[in-house]
């Protein structure tokens, strides 16, 4: 199993959150978190945690890859700031979902 993470929000409220769980695929993490009615606005695997991570520190690095990871150009910068201010808040859920 492997570890996804979702940034977005909840269907009924637009305060922007994060989730982190174990599932056999990244098909099935997203049935899940229809299913809860969570809207994502970007999956992060465990490969793309470790890219995130090396790029924390650069200066528009980290916005650039945003800007692969969804086509959604309106949660650009919500997405960027939300690792920027909360990484640590998405690195202790990703670690919770591996125990």
């Amino acid at each position: 199993m492997k570890v996804y993470a979702a940034i977005g929000h909840w269907k009924d409220s637009e305060n922007v959150t994060s989730v982190a769980e174990q599932q056999l695929s990244k098909k099935d993490f997203l049935q899940d978190l229809r299913g809860n009615e969570f809207v994502p606005y970007v999956v992060i695997t465990e490969g793309m945690m470790k890219r995130l991570v090396a790029l924390t520190n650069e200066d528009f690095g980290l916005y650039d890859q945003v800007k692969k990871m969804t086509t959604n150009y309106r949660v650009w910068d919500v997405v960027t700031d939300y690792l920027e201010q909360c990484f640590d808040i998405l690195c202790d859920k990703i670690s919770a979902a591996l125990h």
